[in-house]
């Protein structure tokens, strides 16, 4: 009995130091929106734990996707799209008199957690490729200019930022391939979290 217990209480001494890591250490996120022709697609990922625990959010017209990752190996894969049953069944209908009624009450809220995370989180990279073309090649090119120039600006604030332009002016297009690494201590934003959500709630 005794041995069970010490292996009960050995167990929950590392799952608490692992939850603490994962507070303490930052978490390193990834933003990945990206667009070619019709083919849309946004792609969300995080690591823990200096990659001990990984997730990946996939959505795009084509499939919705959540998987999660535990030392290299797929612990969970979950489809979020919707199917056509779940489609079919009938919503409660939103009670929009209640949300303008508390309008300001949600603008408060999220503007707080907005602030919170703008100011806890890190830009670590930002690269891309965007390839933009308008119907007239005048305009491509103010375009591009304006581009080019927040371009400038992208790199004198953030060093490791590698941004490409191409125009197009032959073809009217506007198709882009970003990656966005950020950094973020998450002691920093769990009470800010679940006070935005009991906010919200008690709404």
């Amino acid at each position: 009995m005794m041995d069970l217990i010490l292996i009960l209480a050995i167990v929950l001494v590392i799952i608490v130091a692992l939850l603490a890591a994962a507070l303490l250490i930052p978490a390193d996120l990834s933003l990945r929106p990206f667009k070619e022709g019709p083919l849309a697609q946004l792609c969300v990922s995080f690591r823990l734990l200096k990659g001990i625990a990984s997730g990946r959010l996939d959505v795009s017209t084509a499939k919705q996707e959540f998987r999660l990752r535990v030392l290299g190996v797929t612990i969970l894969t979950k489809d979020l799209k919707k199917t056509d049953s779940a489609k079919k069944e009938k919503k409660k209908p939103t009670d929009w008199k209640k949300l303008v009624w508390n309008a300001n009450e949600l603008y408060d809220a999220g503007m707080e957690l907005v602030g919170v995370l703008t100011k806890n989180t890190s830009i670590k990279r930002l690269r891309g490729k965007v390839k933009v073309g308008l119907s007239d090649p005048a305009h491509t090119g103010m375009l591009i200019g304006f581009l080019y120039a927040g371009s400038g600006i992208a790199k004198a604030v953030l060093p490791e930022s590698e941004l490409e332009i191409e125009p197009s002016f032959d073809t009217e297009r506007m198709d882009a391939d970003i990656e966005t690494e950020l950094r973020l201590p998450l002691f920093k934003v769990v009470i800010p979290l679940i006070r935005f959500f009991r906010r919200i709630r008690a709404i």
